[in-house]
């Protein structure tokens, strides 16, 4: 009985030494994917927003406010604006212009992978929106979306300033989600995204009015430009997660299947 104890001793110890070398591997290697300083600060911007579990775990989300439209012959629009989500794959945003006495507006649907439009109660369907609208529904959850699901993070130095935004301020991310290269403007203290950068610079979205909602650092002013363009302002006056949605708000005007 001794032997097979003193035998057993040598075994046992090298499936010990075997863990604390597959642990170590595993700690290096992990280690290794967070030196990544590109991804380190996309994680930073998404702990400082509030955590990635906060910004994945809700399931509704209801955002209200006012769309301020900069059209070229048309000049400066207000619309009343709504975005409605219930998660995984409903979403609904309404841009009620008439509001305002325009003589339009513009309603958007996602469900299930189906996307529509209304304009002025006329169904449409097209690759533009649904291109958009399915983007929309997967980035929803904002930066904790490109940190987890996107494996591609580096970092852009010697950036320049421009008239939106001082480059002395930001630091510079540029993300690949499928197969597209996004670039997040991040500032260095707060590290919270002041900028996205997408379609090859052609569109950028400014970040502003940060607001403390549901535990989530929440941008309330969202500014679009396009070719350099003002284009779009979207100012919030709430977002509100976990109120129940109907679910036949996301039905509404569906096309009928075609044959």
């Amino acid at each position: 009985m001794k032997r097979q104890s003193i035998c057993g001793k040598p075994a046992l110890i090298f499936a010990v030494v075997a863990g604390v070398c597959l642990l170590s591997a595993v700690l290096q290697s992990g280690q290794a994917e967070d030196k990544n300083p590109a991804k380190a600060l996309v994680a930073a911007s998404v702990k400082a927003m509030g955590g990635e579990k906060k910004a994945r775990s809700w399931k509704t989300m209801t955002e209200k406010g006012q769309l301020v439209a900069h059209w070229e012959g048309w000049g400066e629009l207000h619309a009343n604006y709504t975005r409605e989500v219930e998660k995984p794959d409903k979403m609904k945003i309404d841009q009620d212009f008439t509001a305002y006495d325009h003589p339009f507006f513009f309603t958007y649907y996602y469900n299930g992978g189906d996307v529509w439009a209304v304009v002025n109660l006329g169904v449409r369907q097209n690759e533009r929106y649904t291109k958009r609208l399915t983007k929309n529904m997967r980035t929803v959850d904002g930066m904790a979306y490109y940190l987890a699901d996107c494996d591609t993070f580096y970092a852009v130095t010697d950036v320049a300033d421009d008239s939106l935004v001082a480059a002395a301020g930001i630091d510079r991310v540029g993300v690949v989600d499928q197969g597209d290269t996004v670039l997040f403007d991040l500032d260095k203290k707060t590290h919270l995204p002041v900028r996205r950068i997408e379609d090859r610079g052609s569109v950028q979205v400014l970040f502003s009015d940060y607001r403390k909602t549901k535990g989530l650092m929440l941008p309330y002013t969202r500014t679009v430009y396009q070719e350099g363009a003002l284009t779009e302002e979207q100012k919030l006056d709430e977002i509100v997660f976990g109120q129940k949605i109907d679910g036949a708000i996301f039905e509404e005007f569906r096309p009928k299947p075609k044959k």
